[in-house]
């Protein structure tokens, strides 16, 4: 059994996408022959907690805390938050408070690359006590955050021997969410220059979708070099796909995520209420299940009124799956933005694992449309309310596309990923 030591802000009881990917590496990784050392934080301020992930750490894992401060955190605490706030991209029309902006001013300009920041140090300290105590044969850096990729710099920089893999679960430097900070030119300059440290120091990178390379390394994929394609997935222990939706009542549409400006989408709204004028249609009712802004709840109310649509709130991971089976289609909103055209949202593949029709939305010639149009589906703009209504159609009568899940299921992806390690470690 060989040996991984993984950085990872995002753990247990941290709720949302973020905490996904790797939870489940490391739960398959023994399996392929790496046993790993979780480093994560104690006391972070997570905007969503969903404490019965807790079930899913073995109880044979390492996982070792490193106390963290977040300054945000305090400063959201002045102001009588209890909680951080989620730096998610809004790109809508809300206007922050003063107080609000001058915290978003100092997340992108004073704190570089982000406000976990501060855990740097203490998390080098640790994991360098843990490399004299113990060997190590690979060790694994994820972001976002994108500070944690720099506690495996500092360790590299020490231990070059050791073979380093970057995972970039999103882009850095040209994230849509940093143009909620105004940065100044010298902040840019700096994420860019810890960027591409990042990338020229890391033995390999590991994105999620194929166009997050070529913001990463200004070049595509190609075999034989440095960076390779692991999307996200789906756990098969989850029990996606339990039962067929109710034949009878609305036509329900489920959206799991965070719902905000710059994934609002107009045309899906007016296609839903043009459908439900129209007496012989079996009415359809959207469920968001998430995190909804003011500024699209007040569009909803007025393009969806009367039962249209419902708030359903955060849900605990291990209900989504009976949440999407009750659901005749699953919708798909990505970032109408350049971030959107270069990222694939995680769900998408817990979305496929459920076998229900999809209705996508987002910017047109992106990795999301070249992919889910590869399995048979429709993708709309954000206004089309046309093209919305061709998916409507395509719910209704049940059409699935031609994908595969098992092509996306967590063990295999953590087969794949074991292979790198083991391609690294071998060749160090």
């Amino acid at each position: 059994m060989r040996r991984v030591i993984i950085f990872t802000y995002y753990w247990p009881p941290s709720g949302g996408a973020g905490v996904q990917r790797w939870l489940k590496f490391v739960k398959y990784l023994p399996a392929a022959g790496w046993q790993a050392t979780v480093v994560v934080p104690k006391g972070a301020s997570y905007p969503i907690l969903d404490e019965a992930l807790w079930a899913e750490v073995s109880p044979d894992l390492d996982v070792v805390e490193v106390p963290i401060v977040e300054p945000i955190a305090l400063l959201e605490g002045l102001r009588g938050k209890k909680e951080a706030p989620t730096m998610g991209a809004s790109s809508g029309k809300e206007r922050a408070s003063l107080a609000q902006r001058m915290i978003q001013w100092m997340r992108g300009n004073v704190f570089i690359p982000d406000p976990r920041v501060w855990w740097v140090g203490p998390a080098t300290r640790k994991a360098k006590k843990l490399l004299r105590e113990r060997s190590f044969d690979a060790m694994v850096s994820t972001g976002p955050p994108h500070s944690v990729h720099l506690i495996a710099r500092n360790i590299k920089r020490t231990h070059p021997e050791l073979p380093w893999v970057a995972d970039f679960r999103d882009p850095w430097s040209d994230m849509d969410y940093l143009e909620d900070f105004r940065l100044t030119r010298w902040a840019r300059a700096r994420h860019r220059s810890l960027e591409a440290e990042v990338v020229r120091m890391s033995d390999e990178l590991i994105v999620t979708s194929p166009s997050a390379a070529r913001s990463l390394m200004g070049r595509d994929l190609e075999a034989g070099t440095k960076g390779q394609l692991i999307p996200n997935g789906f756990d098969v222990q989850d029990g996606f796909d339990q039962r067929k939706p109710a034949a009878s009542g609305p036509l329900v549409l489920g959206f799991f995520g965070t719902m905000y400006g710059s994934r609002n989408a107009p045309g899906l709204w007016r296609a839903i209420a043009a459908w439900n004028r129209i007496t012989e249609n079996r009415p359809i009712r959207v469920d968001f299940y998430g995190t909804v802004s003011l500024e699209v709840q007040s569009e909803l109310q007025h393009q969806l009124p009367n039962g249209m649509h419902r708030l359903c709130g955060n849900l605990p991971h291990e209900q989504v799956p009976n949440a999407m089976a009750e659901c005749h289609g699953l919708v798909l909103i990505q970032n109408d933005n350049d971030t959107g055209r270069r990222t694939l949202p995680g769900k998408l593949f817990e979305y496929i694992a459920s076998r229900r029709p999809l209705v996508v939305g987002g910017a047109l010639n992106s990795d999301l449309e070249r992919l889910v149009t590869s399995w048979g589906f429709l993708m709309s703009a954000m206004d089309d309310e046309e093209g919305f209504a061709r998916q409507l159609v395509a719910v209704d009568r049940a059409e699935l596309g031609q994908v595969n899940p098992d092509d996306y299921r967590r063990d295999r992806l953590a087969q794949r990923l074991a292979e790198t390690l083991t391609a690294l470690s071998d060749r160090n």
